[in-house]
């Protein structure tokens, strides 16, 4: 074995860390980061008669985590097609969803909980898309 001068044994591994990454600057290859083991946290707060936010970006196979508040009376949130649906309680206090979409598409939001006049007027959209990965 050769160390470089000033580099012990145990600088090997970042010396190849770093080849292997001048490499892929090199030759333009490039390998995808690793999906975070923690879903992604998105805020919803429910009132009369609506989600805030009311659009939802996400990507197959991205973990998410729904934590929704009521800012007024009950209400409720339901995804149909992905069979997601949870009661969402005066008062402020969260409600967690966790999820992974599996398909892409756009689901509408709505509210399960009758909550007024209003109450159809209550909807949000998720748009999940593609893995970047898939559409190459």
């Amino acid at each position: 074995m050769v160390y470089l001068r000033g580099m012990g044994p145990g600088c090997c591994g970042t010396v190849v860390a770093l080849c292997g990454f001048a490499m892929a600057l090199v030759t333009g290859e490039h390998r995808p980061a690793a999906q975070s083991p923690d879903p992604r946290i998105i805020e919803i707060t429910a009132r009369r008669f609506a989600f805030e936010p009311s659009q939802i970006d996400a990507t197959v196979g991205e973990r998410l985590q729904l934590v929704v508040r009521s800012a007024d009376g009950v209400h409720g949130l339901e995804i149909k097609k992905l069979k997601i649906k949870k009661e969402v309680p005066r008062g402020g206090e969260p409600v967690t969803i966790d999820f992974t979409p599996t398909i892409e598409g756009s689901f509408p939001i709505l509210c399960s909980e009758y909550c007024g006049n209003g109450h159809t007027d209550m909807t949000g959209t998720l748009v999940v898309r593609a893995t970047e990965n898939a559409t190459r």
